[in-house]
């Protein structure tokens, strides 16, 4: 905080944000340990009042949900009466999370797998006109003949990558199907 932030705070208001926030009541001590280098004096009753306030907003299942969905962490800043609640909806929205994340990164790996397989077709080509121009030894035409098979057996990877896809979107729809029922 600046020091025009210091000396017109609202302590109450800045409370319920940090709360509503989920922020750790540890932020007033970074609030108050900002003013004091300006000799303000920050309110901590104040402060307090208006965190617990925050906290009632943050601290519900729903938004526990949204945190959760959202990959976001949780800083165990619910009192106790509510923390249960608001982890039962975080947990559920990790699980979401984790499916949604599961789904992009099959994702990335199927679209860069598909790539790759574009990019072999070249070098394919390379070396078949290899065994039929070039004059090779036994050996070297069987190393050839590997790098072939290995780019031959991309597209099977290909196809398994693109079934684990298919079963990972149908585990998010069965985790969304299930949110819904409670969000």
């Amino acid at each position: 905080m600046n020091q025009q932030e210091c000396q017109t705070a609202n302590w109450q208001a800045l409370g319920y944000v940090d709360g509503s926030q989920g922020a750790s009541s540890t932020q007033f001590n970074e609030r108050s340990s900002a003013c004091s280098e300006y000799n303000v004096h920050a309110d901590f009753k104040q402060y307090q009042l208006g965190y617990n306030k925050g906290l009632i907003t943050y601290c519900t299942e729903s938004h526990g949900f949204f945190v959760g969905s959202h990959g976001k962490s949780y800083q165990g800043v619910c009192p106790q009466n509510t923390a249960q609640a608001f982890i039962k909806g975080y947990n559920h929205g990790q699980q979401l999370y984790t499916a949604q994340e599961n789904v992009s990164r099959a994702e990335r790996e199927l679209s860069y797998e598909q790539h790759e397989i574009d990019n072999q077709k070249e070098k394919l080509n390379d070396l078949k006109n290899s065994l039929i121009y070039d004059q090779l030894t036994p050996r070297e035409r069987r190393e050839k003949l590997d790098e072939i098979d290995e780019i031959n057996n991309r597209p099977n990877d290909l196809k398994r990558k693109q079934h684990q896809l298919n079963k990972l979107k149908q585990e998010l729809e069965k985790v969304r199907a299930q949110m819904n029922k409670y969000y």
